[in-house]
């Protein structure tokens, strides 16, 4: 993934370097959240992803932006600025690449929110591919923004913290982008349906939290995302049930403090 080449980037300003840093500690004062299915409605069902259809940028990971917006990333391990338009070509493209060996396989996203990784993986010629969301809101704008454009991807409604239905995962390609970060609360039984459920590989593109700096791990603590995801799968791989096969921290992400690994595991 050393491949990767942000261009057209520029440093942060010294200003914006204390920004940050106070920000970081401020956290330090606050009380954590506690991600609650009321909390995570609040925040993403009844939130941008009520808005009508119309509104949406389906092809943004960043709805509320402009695609001229200079935005913060992080890009092999350092914050710089770039334009939107410009780390989402690039993040996009890094994770196709990252997902292209199972082109021909069936591939679920669990957590899919309104689809824009499936529809950027349509568009790069994956032709079985499904979306699962427990907000019904962002699953009814994904499959009319999927009719409309005629992308044949399948959308449901679907609580991770509930077992799958018989054969909905058996031998697919289950993949997370910044979803379990919301399943602290619910991560062992999360964990425990998805080894149950025998896809033939779990793809979590998700924080590694026990190798994370300080900076990422008081955000991610107050925030209340997950930092069991990675000491839960070992668990159950020194419990002999799953095998751990590699994690790989991302040298590119959106967010300056949430910095996702890619984490790759099969069922035993």
């Amino acid at each position: 993934m050393s491949d990767v080449i942000l261009n057209n980037t520029y440093p942060l300003s010294l200003k914006e370097k204390i920004m940050i840093n106070a920000f970081s500690f401020k956290l330090l004062l606050k009380s954590a959240k506690k991600r609650t299915y009321d909390v995570i409605n609040s925040e993403y069902d009844l939130g941008g992803w009520s808005k009508d259809v119309t509104q949406i940028n389906f092809e943004s990971r960043a709805i509320h932006l402009n695609a001229n917006s200079d935005i913060i990333v992080n890009y092999n391990n350092t914050l710089v600025k770039c334009r939107l338009d410009s780390f989402e070509k690039n993040y996009n493209s890094m994770l196709v690449k990252l997902l292209s060996d199972y082109i021909e396989d069936s591939v679920v996203e669990m957590g899919c929110g309104l689809g824009v990784n499936l529809f950027l993986l349509h568009k790069a010629g994956f032709k079985s591919l499904e979306g699962y969301d427990l907000s019904k809101n962002a699953i009814t704008r994904a499959k009319q923004y999927s009719e409309k454009n005629q992308m044949s991807i399948d959308f449901g409604v679907y609580d991770l913290n509930q077992p799958f239905t018989k054969n909905m995962i058996d031998g697919k390609v289950v993949f997370t982008h910044q979803c379990l970060e919301q399943c602290t609360l619910f991560m062992p039984a999360i964990l425990k349906n998805l080894v149950n459920g025998k896809p033939k590989i779990v793809i979590n593109f998700e924080v590694d939290y026990p190798s994370s700096s300080s900076k990422v791990k008081r955000y991610m603590n107050f925030q209340g995302y997950q930092n069991n995801l990675v000491s839960e799968l070992k668990k159950l791989e020194n419990q002999n049930q799953i095998e751990i096969i590699s994690i790989m921290k991302l040298p590119l992400s959106y967010n300056s403090f949430n910095t996702p690994s890619m984490i790759i595991w099969k069922v035993k």
